[in-house]
């Protein structure tokens, strides 16, 4: 038998992972289930409705009231992190407990929903809630999170004084890095050619645009999956809510973006990826090949946020059940999720960027280019200003290692 497409074996090693996970969690839940039912009828008398509400109150609080590693592989996050979240969502976003639900509850059904894409009705059978409550529960959890949007995603104030970081040495007025990426979505059939992309499946386009912490400050999803990058980078500069980059700062881009005003790219044609330079050395022979060896080191936090936070989420790495609309509202609050994490879990988050840094170091190199922009044009000063830099990176390089 020949073998499988490297790309191909992976595919379908990782469907085997998320359908091993689901069929785990739902064991789980349904001995959880039964554990609780049982102590439920050790209580007292209750009618089947009262006690399929104590049941799933008590299921769904051993997750939030739980060990904290329990909760954290759960939820994704810690259970400082969910109580604090919870909190801003009541007092920032007005939820309020209902009857049936606590917020608590709902926010946890839907964090189950966004960490290991359970579908509604894996969420119905295992919690004893009917299906409208539970898409009216997490609409309502999903649009508090949104709300928080511009309090928690914003760009940065060009007044801040940027910190130090020995990987943005040689970049002092770069303020982080931007790309794209593809999410998974579900279109109608007559839409499904605007959203196939160039590898054939459908999905649409997300602009991140993140800072040096990685952190993002910009999202733009909704992009056909056949658009290009420049294509969504454009959009993004020209809307209402537009993406705007300071006089005299830039953003970090890769080779498929022009180097012009607020946007540095890498030499093309020169070695680039972190992955081509651990292959060979990291041992650059000419001026563009170290700035590009720099420039891939920092814009390396782009990469690592988009893995990180497609390795948390499992809904943004699976095939959707969203319709277009609720899945770019799920990307966004996902991005928003991130943000919130960002600070608060770092010692918890290490070691998934432990296996994220292994990804990125496993991945295969995507060689196509996506078109170039044509609306930051190139300019003599910034392609100057890059050479320059480069020369200046080199002359040190070669002093510090005693080369002539």
């Amino acid at each position: 038998m020949a073998d499988l497409p490297l790309e191909l074996y992976h595919e379908k090693r990782k469907k085997r992972k998320r359908a091993a996970a689901g069929f785990f969690i739902t064991v789980v839940a349904v001995a959880q289930h039964m554990y609780c039912r049982r102590k439920i009828v050790e209580l007292g008398d209750f009618s089947e409705e009262e006690a399929e509400n104590r049941i799933r109150r008590q299921m769904l609080r051993n997750i939030y009231m739980g060990p904290n590693l329990y909760c954290y592989d759960t939820l994704r996050f810690t259970k400082r992190s969910f109580f604090d979240l919870c909190a801003m969502l009541r007092e920032r976003a007005g939820l309020k407990d209902t009857f049936h639900v606590t917020v608590e509850e709902a926010v946890t059904i839907v964090l189950l929903v966004l960490g290991h894409g359970m579908k509604f009705r894996l969420i119905r059978s295992t919690y004893r809630l009917t299906l409208e409550p539970i898409s009216r529960h997490f609409n309502e959890v999903l649009g508090a999170i949104l709300s928080l949007s511009h309090e928690i995603i914003k760009l940065p104030d060009p007044a801040t004084e940027l910190p130090e970081d020995h990987k943005w040495r040689w970049f002092p007025d770069g303020l982080g890095a931007l790309d794209g990426t593809h999410v998974d979505v579900r279109v109608p059939l007559r839409k499904q050619g605007r959203y196939r992309n160039r590898k054939k499946a459908i999905t649409t386009n997300v602009l991140g645009v993140c800072d040096r912490n990685m952190k993002f400050v910009y999202v733009l999803a909704g992009w056909e999956g056949s658009a290009s990058d420049g294509r969504v980078l454009r959009d993004a500069m020209d809307r209402d809510d537009s993406f705007k980059v300071p006089n005299g700062k830039y953003y970090l881009v890769d080779v498929g973006y022009t180097n012009g005003p607020g946007f540095f790219a890498p030499f093309r044609n020169t070695r680039y990826h972190l992955k081509e330079w651990a292959a060979n050395g990291n041992n650059p022979e000419t001026p563009q090949e170290l700035y590009n060896l720099r420039h891939a080191i920092a814009r390396n936090v782009i990469e690592r946020i988009w893995a990180l936070i497609k390795m948390r989420w499992a809904t943004l790495r699976a095939s959707s059940f969203f319709g277009i609309k609720n899945q770019i509202r799920v990307i966004n609050a996902c991005c928003i999720l991130h943000n919130f994490l960002a600070d608060r879990q770092r010692e918890m988050d290490d070691v998934m960027l432990q296996a994220v840094d292994n990804q990125l170091n496993n991945v295969v190199i995507d060689v196509d280019e996506p078109d170039m922009i044509t609306h930051i044009e190139m300019t003599n000063e910034w392609n100057n200003r890059r050479l320059t830099l480069a020369n200046q990176m080199w002359a040190d390089y070669q002093a510090r290692h005693g080369q002539a």
